[in-house]
């Protein structure tokens, strides 16, 4: 069964458009599918419908600002934060499957930017998680003309872009969705520093990259180009407490990128078996 709904956000009540996806027989585990930047949930619905038929409820968000979660007209003017998608969007989406489905293990299945900000829920009562295509974004993290890039963007074209339209416009360049000003500038900031997320988790106790103390498992995607080994290694080292573990996947003759996994059937089987038997 799939059902499109409106969660509300943890602490501002914000409407997070969301679908949910339910297996025929009772559920097993309910997993949180965390998207990356700029990314509608609809790209997730594939992999949350194969979970789904593996016996575990599903949850798949548009983040404030993006898809179904877009006030309408521009985005200029639109509150929000890169961290209001972690600990209010992200933590509205804890508390509802929390509340339907009371007694199941909360998993974590984040892409990119989903799982950078699983570290933003100090007390979001995850029993494992699994990272795809996922690592930091600060620039230090990468090398080569990679790094001259990630620099250029968060240095240069993040402000200047920024400034000019008042949101980022992330759809002009081919890459997902626009994203609302102080997400994109709270994003570039974080990526200028060797903190990364944790810059704005560090003051705040560490938040959940020292509280989370369960099995974490990355899978670091050979052609990606956003998320190269040593950001994903990055990334795992953010988060302190976890039982980490890091796995790639090569390229087939296909090209994957960071993106391929997630329209890859053929590629979930392993990682999705992994995730839900740490559920168990």
């Amino acid at each position: 069964m799939r059902e499109t709904l409106s969660i509300p956000a943890r602490g501002d009540g914000f409407p997070v458009a969301a679908e949910l996806f339910v297996p025929e027989q009772p559920p097993r585990a309910a997993v949180v599918l965390a998207p990356a930047m700029a990314v509608r949930a609809r790209f997730y619905a594939p992999l949350a419908e194969y979970v789904a038929s593996r016996g575990a409820v599903a949850l798949t968000l548009d983040y404030r600002g993006i898809g179904g979660s877009r006030p309408q007209g521009t985005l200029r003017g639109f509150p929000a934060t890169f961290h209001d998608w972690g600990e209010r969007d992200l933590g509205g989406a804890v508390d509802f499957l929390s509340g339907r489905f009371p007694g199941l293990p909360l998993l974590w299945l984040g892409h990119s930017a989903g799982a950078q900000l699983m570290g933003l829920l100090p007390d979001a009562p995850i029993r494992a998680a699994l990272f795809v295509g996922a690592g930091t974004a600060y620039w230090g993290s990468y090398r080569g003309r990679g790094r001259l890039g990630i620099m250029a963007l968060f240095y240069g074209a993040i402000p200047l872009t920024t400034a000019l339209a008042g949101y980022l416009p992330m759809s002009a360049f081919g890459q997902g969705d626009d994203v609302p000003l102080g997400v994109a500038r709270e994003w570039a900031k974080w990526g200028r520093d060797p903190r990364y997320v944790y810059s704005y988790a560090e003051p705040r106790g560490g938040m959940g990259f020292t509280s989370y103390a369960g099995p974490l498992r990355a899978v670091s995607i050979a052609d990606d180009r956003y998320a190269p080994p040593t950001a994903v290694q990055h990334l795992l080292a953010l988060y302190r407490g976890a039982r980490k573990e890091l796995g790639t996947v090569a390229a087939d003759g296909r090209p994957i990128g960071h993106f391929g996994f997630f329209r890859r059937r053929d590629l979930w089987e392993q990682p999705v078996s992994w995730l839900l038997a740490k559920g168990a």
